[in-house]
């Protein structure tokens, strides 16, 4: 444990659109940078496609104005920030160069958010975030909210995996001191042994319960008791409904990989629609292949 203090920090890459709602992962990058005394890497990334040089505004274009323009924005929004930081402008595919520039700048976070504008986020997000957390081996944290402060509550999504092992192996570096629950959702198959449906959901319930239990057992650093909750019903219903009905769910933690992991196999359908869904921040984190 002792070695960890004398191992450098990570860095962390935003990789932002410019646009409005990007402030909120910037606001939030910036604190995590703050908070562990990381650098700052910021990323803008134009894709020169040839449809987007015909439809957006001539401004907006990629060419060397464009990404003077941009960095100076970037430094702008950036000048009050009291930590180390980079600024990085480039044209090229966006998934492509986020990867590229946080393996060549040493970041162990990625950090972006929503964009719902069509006009310059097409450039950068929408769609290009469910790629990214398909596609990237580092943690990827997608921020919905305005911070206020840093994070103090947040629900690991688990299925007692070791893709679950592994995401909170890896966020918790990044979370210093925050609540951590591990949120579980099962679901009951139809009874061939004559139980009623509430019996057999009871069954599986403790079943759960007790796998629970080991699971946390076998986490280093992390205690029993209010840190787990086992419920039954789909986990992406569940999950969202559980983020919505309390306040204080600051971020979810959800692992992906293989047949494990919330997120499952692909992020197109369960997991574009918890992305959409849940009304607080997402990091997500991808099982490296060697651990599956």
């Amino acid at each position: 444990m002792s070695s960890t203090s004398t191992q450098a920090i990570p860095s962390i890459l935003l990789a932002t659109d410019l646009s409005a709602r990007c402030d909120r992962a910037l606001d939030r990058a910036v604190q995590l940078a703050g908070q562990r005394g990381a650098r700052l890497v910021v990323l803008h990334v134009q894709e020169p496609s040839a449809l987007a040089q015909l439809t957006i505004p001539s401004w907006r274009r990629v060419n060397a104005n464009h990404q003077e323009v941009a960095t100076r924005r970037l430094r702008k929004d950036l000048a009050g920030a009291k930590i180390d930081l980079e600024v990085v402008v480039k044209a090229g595919k966006a998934v492509e160069s986020i990867i590229e520039t946080a393996q060549s700048h040493g970041c162990g976070l990625i950090v972006t958010g929503i964009a719902r504008d069509e006009t310059l986020g097409r450039l950068i997000l929408g769609t290009t975030v469910e790629k990214l957390v398909r596609t990237a081996t580092i943690p990827v944290l997608v921020v919905r909210n305005k911070p206020h402060g840093a994070y103090r509550n947040a629900l690991l999504a688990t299925d007692f995996s070791d893709g679950s092992r592994h995401a909170l192996s890896a966020a918790r570096p990044w979370l210093p001191g925050v609540d951590i629950t591990l949120f579980h959702a099962f679901n009951a198959p139809a009874s061939s042994t004559g139980e009623t449906h509430a019996q057999q959901v009871e069954g599986f319930r403790k079943a759960a319960q007790e796998q629970a239990q080991a699971f946390v057992a076998s986490l280093p650093g992390v205690e029993a008791g209010n840190k787990v909750e086992v419920e039954y019903g789909q986990p992406e219903t569940l999950l969202s409904a559980r983020a919505f009905d309390d306040d204080d769910t600051e971020l979810v933690i959800a692992g992906t990989h293989g047949l494990t992991g919330i997120l499952r196999t692909s992020i197109g359908s369960v997991a574009d629609s918890l992305l959409e869904s849940l009304p607080c921040d997402v990091l997500v984190v991808r099982q490296p292949v060697a651990a599956a």
